[in-house]
């Protein structure tokens, strides 16, 4: 897979194509135009509620380990990002202050 933009969309790709999440959020270096060649691709991917959430992790580190770029996943659910957003000690703070949302399911 290539680096950059086309690495994020085939990451995109195979992640809705896996899991089908509500949301995928880019964010860390590459969301802020700061990667460099050392960076991995960060991504918040949030699905139903009721998912496991180290269960899907592990399942699409396993089936998307050869992407051919660095990237790292945090999986949440919308009750995560609701009770946590507010605190500073966790992450999800700054993924929904300065993240990229790149994917949102359709409605149907």
């Amino acid at each position: 897979m290539e680096t950059g933009i086309s690495a994020i969309e085939q990451l995109t790709r195979n992640i809705v194509r896996l899991v089908g999440p509500l949301r995928i959020i880019l964010f860390g270096s590459t969301a802020r135009g700061e990667s460099d060649a050392e960076s991995d691709i960060d991504l918040l991917v949030v699905m139903p509620e009721g998912a496991h959430r180290r269960h899907t992790a592990q399942f699409l580190y396993r089936e998307i380990r050869e992407a051919g770029v660095p990237f790292d996943l945090i999986v949440a659910v919308p009750s995560d990002l609701e009770k946590y957003r507010d605190n500073p000690g966790l992450i999800y703070k700054t993924i929904l202050k300065e993240g990229k949302e790149i994917y949102v399911r359709p409605k149907t």
